[in-house]
Formats: structure tokens, sequence, C-alpha cells
């Protein structure tokens, strides 16, 4: 789903479009130095911070002048990273390309098309046009691009807001085969390396595409009133997991999502509507520090960090949120690797 532009994006970032103030829970320590939009819960050796993000109030970054924008939740060791980008109106995507990595992505609103092409020389689809509540998760060797200049009206209609996360450094690890590349039109790469080998390719994958609004209702979770679920990926032979919860306003906190915390595995929390109440512990013995979450709050729970929904009362209105697990660091494992067992909340 990465549009082409969103590594020149990412690369040129500098214009700060909006910024504001963040509302903690009372009694909160201060935010991080220079971003009231960010803050790192109080944590001790061995346990690592809990981090937060009110996305909304961060700056957008865009260069170029052009309408794009992104804002970067997280950047990783190996080049990972998660962003919500901003597609404007009438936006084309890039040509037909595959990335050497996995990614996923959320369609938060608008629209936004792909060809998810099945080999090298198909630039007519099968068609995507990606809408609020899709999800994504693509393998590497996934072909897809937007046609830039080839179908116009493949462009956005609305614009576009889209969480994407990809599991390696997109400028390294991205590579177009389009014939109009192949043909000696190398401009239109929009700055991603031709791979003159792609023939060896002997396996072009397909991604996973999931409607989670029209066509995956809620499951209520047993034993858990209020709580329900959308189980998106569960992947334990790459070490990846990605769920949709819903619980619904005043419902007793779930006792899954009691305090908890992996010893390697690093989750991430992505609000998607409505209030969540979180505390977290800086150690097994601690008091907790509360933080109440709303539409698009960030919570990067790693390794060896506590977290869990607050034990009085989760939500007032309801939430629903996004929860992306991996089994250690923050991309596909090369072997099974399962995602181990929360320490001390009860099971799924």
């Amino acid at each position: 789903m990465r549009p082409g532009a969103l590594a020149s994006v990412a690369l040129a970032c500098g214009a700060l479009l909006a910024t504001g103030d963040i509302a903690w829970a009372a009694g909160k320590p201060k935010a991080d130095q220079g971003k009231p939009y960010e803050h790192r819960m109080p944590a001790q050796a061995p346990f690592a911070a809990v981090r937060v993000l009110d996305v909304l109030n961060m700056p957008i970054e865009a260069p170029g002048g052009n309408g794009w924008g992104v804002r970067t939740l997280y950047s990783g060791p190996a080049g990972e990273h998660l962003r919500i980008l901003y597609v404007p109106p009438g936006a084309e995507g890039a040509k037909v390309h595959y990335h050497e990595f996995h990614e996923w992505a959320y369609n938060i609103a608008g629209d936004f098309t792909n060809n998810e092409s099945t080999m090298p020389d198909q630039v007519y689809g099968p068609l995507q046009r990606f809408r609020e509540g899709n999800f994504l998760s693509r393998p590497p060797h996934s072909l897809h691009g937007g046609e830039k200049g080839r179908m116009k009206w493949m462009a956005s209609q609305v614009g576009a807001e889209i969480l994407i996360m990809e599991e390696k450094d997109a400028m390294k690890y991205s590579y177009t085969v389009d014939p109009d590349v192949r043909n000696g039109d190398e401009k239109s790469a929009g700055g991603m390396h031709y791979n003159p080998d792609y023939k060896k390719i002997q396996n072009w994958a397909t991604p996973r595409i999931i409607d989670t609004l029209d066509k995956m209702p809620w499951q209520p979770v047993a034993g858990s009133p209020g709580l329900n679920v959308k189980h998106l990926i569960d992947d334990p032979s790459h070490g990846f997991r990605a769920d949709m919860w819903f619980l619904e306003a005043k419902s007793p906190t779930p006792e899954m999502f009691a305090a908890y915390h992996y010893k390697q595995a690093n989750e991430f929390n992505f609000v998607i509507a409505g209030d969540l109440n979180i505390e977290t512990y800086a150690n097994e013995g601690a008091k907790p520090d509360s933080v109440t979450l709303a539409k698009e709050f960030f919570v990067e729970h790693p390794a060896m960090s506590i977290m869990g929904l607050a034990a009085s009362e989760a939500t007032k209105t309801g939430a629903v949120w996004l929860q992306v697990t991996y089994a250690s660091g923050a991309h596909w494992s090369d072997s099974p690797s399962p995602i181990e067992p929360r320490i001390g909340a009860t099971q799924r």
C-alpha cells in the first residue's frame, strides 16, 4: 500500500503544519522536553517505559508543499517506521513495485487505490480502493501500485489518512518492476530502485485485505462482558498478530487486560474511537500511573513494560482500538516465533 511518495515524504520531513496542547490525566509527570504530545511513563530497571503519543497534537511533517504529509509514531533500529500518511485529494500512487519486507496498514479515513498486481506485466488490477476500516497485511514480494500517470481515475477521490507500518527502510528495500521503468522511463520510478533480476523471484505474494467495517462483525469475547474482538491476523510462523478490540461503555475491565508485560514481545495500540483509561507501572510493586486516551492516541508497549486497562472504569463512552503484537522487535520473524503468553494477566 506504499503510495510511492511515502519514502520521499519521510526523508524530506521538516515543515510543521499543526501543533497543540496535550491533555493528560491529573497528576502525571511532565511530557518529554520539547514534545508536549509525547509522554514516557515512569519505569524502574529492569522494566521499560510505556510511551504514549497524543497523535492529533503532533506536528504534521509536509515537505514540498504538494499536500502530502506524515506523522511518525515509531522508528525502530532496523529501519522500521510506523506512520500516519496524509494523502491529498486527487493524489496518485507509484508505479508497480514490491518490498523485501512485510508491511501492514489500517485506513483511518478517505480512499486510496492500488493495482494489486499478480505478476510484473500486469498493471490493470486486481483493483483495490482502500477505504475507512480496511486492514492490510502485505508480505514481501507483493506487487502493488497506484499507477501515476497511467490511470487518472484511480486517483484518491477525497484524500486519505492511513496508519502504515513498514518493517524495513523503504528506500533501501523497495523495487519497481513496472514495464514503463523497464523500457527506459526511469524518472517514473519515483526514487525506487529497479531490479533487473526480478525474474529470479519465483513467488509473487498476495496480501490479506480485510474490510473490517462491512465484512467483519464484532465477536463477543466469552467471559468478558462488553468486550468484543475482530481477529485480523494470527501468524505464529512470523511472530505477528493483529486484533481490533471494542470495549462497550461502562463495561467492567476484562481480566485479560489487567496489568501485564512481556519479556520479549512488543505491542502497539492505536485508539480508533472513544476513550480508554490505561494504567502503567514503574515496576511490579509500584502504584499505577493513569492516562486517559482519546481518538488517535498511540501507545507503544515494549518488552518489559507494564500496562493494563484501568481497574475501576476503563471507558466511559466505549472504545475501539487496534492492537498489533510482534514476538520480538517490530518486524516479521524469519522463523516460527509464537508470541509468548502475557505475564500478569489472564490469557485470551
